[in-house]
């Protein structure tokens, strides 16, 4: 595996097991490994996180750090050629439970980190239950996932208010948003008034191509990164977008 692809093999493991552990209604996975597993984005995702509620936190911590201690857990990732390093509970707060995790892949030997975050917050109108995208699973040779996820309407609309909410602006919210759009989203869910859309089309504007190549072409597979990888590309990906959200 590539380093990016043993960093998703870890998230699909461990959705899987999380899934084992706790009644999957009370979490919604959300962010890049949503639109990865289940709306066939083309961008891996760096960490995995999800929405969740009832849990009290002290279960939601032993139950994580269960799966992550487990010997059976840490078996598979073995017989892949691939360690867990170490883990870290490094914020659990009553709104925000987060671990980092450090990965290393036999292969390259690089360490590769990665997060797994839990907002506790109501969930959005929008979540659904289904099963991760089999072409994805098939790569890895992992059997059937089901979990709660957020729809197409639910995703947009919260990636419109985290490209909006961010202290600096993140080339992945405007690709995520180019690719949602181009999935069919229309905006249908957003709660966001006129002035919002047009700060959001302006931060759309000037996010720079550098930051969009270490952010999102690193993240793409090889085949797609000559034609995501020009300043031509990212100057019309920005443009589609800023038409879409004129629309709104």
């Amino acid at each position: 595996m590539r380093d990016i692809e043993t960093v998703e093999y870890f998230h699909l493991l461990f959705l899987a097991q999380l899934g084992a552990r706790l009644d999957k209604k009370l979490y919604a996975l959300k962010g890049g490994c949503n639109l990865r597993f289940f709306w066939k984005s083309s961008r891996y995702s760096e960490d995995v996180d999800f929405d969740v509620q009832t849990i009290a936190r002290h279960t939601l911590q032993k139950n994580v750090e269960a799966i992550l201690r487990a010997p059976g857990f840490n078996r598979i990732l073995r017989s892949s050629r691939i360690q867990l390093l170490q883990f870290s509970a490094s914020k659990q707060t009553d709104t925000t439970q987060r671990w980092k995790v450090h990965l290393q892949s036999q292969t390259s030997g690089v360490d590769l980190p990665t997060k797994i975050e839990f907002s506790r917050r109501s969930f959005d109108p929008g979540i659904v239950f289904g099963p991760v995208d089999p072409e994805i699973l098939h790569a890895y040779h992992v059997r059937p996932i089901i979990a709660s996820h957020y729809d197409l309407e639910a995703t947009f609309a919260q990636k419109i208010d985290a490209l909006l909410g961010r202290r600096e602006t993140q080339a992945r919210d405007i690709f995520d948003l180019a690719f949602l759009a181009e999935r069919g989203a229309t905006g249908s869910r957003l709660e966001t008034e006129r002035e919002k859309l047009a700060k959001a089309r302006e931060i759309v504007l000037s996010a720079p191509f550098d930051q969009f190549q270490s952010q999102v072409v690193a993240f793409l597979p090889p085949e797609h990164q000559p034609y995501y990888g020009t300043p031509e590309t990212w100057h019309s990906l920005r443009e589609n977008l800023v038409r879409n959200l004129e629309k709104l």
